[in-house]
């Protein structure tokens, strides 16, 4: 008789339940912060290549300095976070050195690219972060 007497007992139900529900609620927390980190750091990313990106369409030429400008405009960047500039020319679809003319006697077209690269320490994983683009200065 004394056992039926406690399954009907319903006291420290809602304790029980709560103890079982908050670790989700506290992982699904968790995952969403560090997913919301990883997409910011990811979207800082972006922002300092557009910066490198505005100094050439403002007119600057020396891709040391846009590299430079793109690495403070990424604030604040892993330890590891680094920023490279590569030009690159065409002549139509060819590739072809920068500093001669074209068959037709045009200038190559110019390109710089534009790579961030950095590790992502989050709270609850780590990844390799890598970010690309380009612009066409001739």
């Amino acid at each position: 008789m004394r056992g039926l007497k406690i399954l009907k007992d319903e006291r420290g139900i809602a304790a029980i339940e709560f103890a079982l529900i908050v670790p989700v609620l506290v992982g699904m927390l968790l995952f969403g912060a560090d997913g919301w980190l990883q997409f910011d750091q990811t979207s800082k990313m972006r922002s300092a290549l557009q910066a490198g990106a505005r100094y050439y369409q403002g007119g600057g030429s020396d891709d040391a300095a846009a590299a430079n400008l793109a690495m403070q405009a990424w604030a604040p960047h892993p330890d590891d976070g680094q920023v490279s500039v590569v030009r690159s020319c065409l002549c139509g679809n060819l590739p072809a050195a920068c500093s001669t003319l074209c068959a037709n006697s045009n200038l190559p077209t110019a390109y710089v690219n534009f790579t961030a690269s950095g590790t992502y320490t989050g709270l609850l994983h780590t990844a390799s972060l890598t970010q690309s683009g380009a612009v066409r200065i001739r």
